[in-house]
């Protein structure tokens, strides 16, 4: 067994062996246990042999059993299938919190909380449906867990696109004292919007687009991807100057996302209608390049000086910087800035230096959560991994930005 299932099965006996002595204060106090000290023994060794000999499923199923269920064991049995979930053990944890349900005297506050873990469990085997008619139920039923019941269907609606539902759910969450200012729960709430919106921009419906674009401002004022989406919005409409204002507001309120708007900004200040538009636009840039090091808004700049005043200016500017902040995409542009003044031998094998630093460049993910450390190519406002909304960003360094 690996070094994490060892771990696991300990604090498996760890659980079995707290709930047993927590049984044992019970039984002297006011209980008659129906089940002796040596049945507890038994069952505990047999489990162990199992444990050992490698057949953990039957260990589990044993360890379980040896646990007698009373009002004192009740939080062990909860915290056993919550552990028993997070380790795929899904269908495991499913039959411990049903065991727990199928008590009668369980008193109400043990039942809405084995009910929301009973909920996760189904969420893991994909069974959303059972989950939210859970979830639905306690939300009519019980006002304790009110608020984790709508946190429970808001995530099943998430799963299920059910943007919607799922607005609904963080609203009514909102309403409650405690949510009323939590900032994550509007960013939640504008992420849905903006889901809405770009179905609308997919669809070409660019009123309703903009009409959920500022649904999502009113949930979250300082939202990145609202932002993006209304700036683009404005390019599809020829408004890029109002493009323009956004994707300023993008710079300032969220400095971490600038090279994602360098090629906006290029497009909205090529199709202005004013004058003097690649001045402005260079300015842009440098004001970006001196505030922190961007090789995405300095190969951009590069590229205007490299029109406005030739190739040797462009290389100049380019290496001086580059001495600076070195970056693997940086190298790339320098070396290809050098290669035609080449010839023979030596052409050749900067041609190779450049395909293969290329190549390395390219296979290098562009983005990183923030969160769980997951890696990607392109930026996702979800991490595929861990779930967080806004975790992604672009990675910094010699081989990102």
């Amino acid at each position: 067994m690996t070094e994490s299932s060892i771990f696991f099965y300990i604090l498996l006996l760890v659980a079995l062996a707290a709930g047993w002595a927590l049984a044992q204060v019970s039984l002297k106090s006011k209980y008659r246990s129906n089940r002796s000290v040596n049945d507890f023994y038994n069952d505990y060794f047999v489990g162990l042999n199992y444990l050992l000999g490698d057949e953990p499923d039957e260990a589990i199923d044993t360890f379980i059993s040896a646990l007698e269920i009373n009002d004192d064991t009740v939080e062990t049995h909860l915290a056993l299938g919550t552990l028993l979930r997070r380790r795929g053990k899904v269908d495991k944890a499913i039959k411990v919190h049903q065991s727990l349900l199928a008590r009668s005297d369980l008193v109400r506050e043990f039942s809405d909380l084995v009910q929301l873990e009973l909920s996760n469990d189904y969420i893991s085997a994909g069974l959303l449906d059972r989950a939210e008619h859970l979830a639905q139920e306690l939300l009519r039923e019980s006002d304790g867990v009110r608020p984790d019941a709508l946190l429970q269907l808001t995530t099943i609606y998430q799963i299920e696109r059910e943007w919607e539902q799922a607005i609904t759910s963080v609203k009514a969450l909102l309403e409650i004292p405690n949510f009323k200012k939590d900032e994550s729960i509007k960013s939640l709430a504008a992420h849905f919007c903006c889901e809405l919106a770009e179905q609308a921009i997919s669809d070409e419906q660019p009123q309703q687009a903009r009409d959920q674009i500022k649904r999502a401002f009113r949930f979250d004022r300082s939202s990145a991807r609202a932002s993006f989406l209304m700036a683009k919005l404005e390019q599809l409409t020829n408004n890029p100057q109002k493009a323009i204002k956004e994707l300023l507001r993008i710079r300032h309120q969220h400095p971490h996302f600038i090279s994602e708007i360098i090629g906006p900004m290029a497009e909205c200040y090529r199709h202005s209608a004013k004058p003097d538009e690649t001045i402005k636009f260079e300015k842009f840039l440098r004001e970006c390049l001196d505030d922190r090091f961007r090789v995405s808004v300095l190969l951009k700049l590069v590229e205007l000086v490299r029109k406005r005043e030739g190739d040797t200016a462009a290389a100049e500017l380019l290496s001086t910087r580059l001495s600076q902040h070195p970056s693997l995409k940086g190298t790339v542009a320098l070396l290809q800035s050098h290669i035609d003044e080449t010839d023979g031998k030596l052409h050749l094998d900067l041609k190779l230096i450049e395909d293969v630093l290329n190549k390395l460049s390219q296979s290098k993910p562009g983005y990183q959560c923030d969160h769980c450390g997951f890696e990607t190519k392109n930026l996702y406002w979800q991490c595929s991994s861990c779930k967080k909304w806004d975790s992604v960003k672009p990675r910094l360094g010699l081989e990102g930005e």
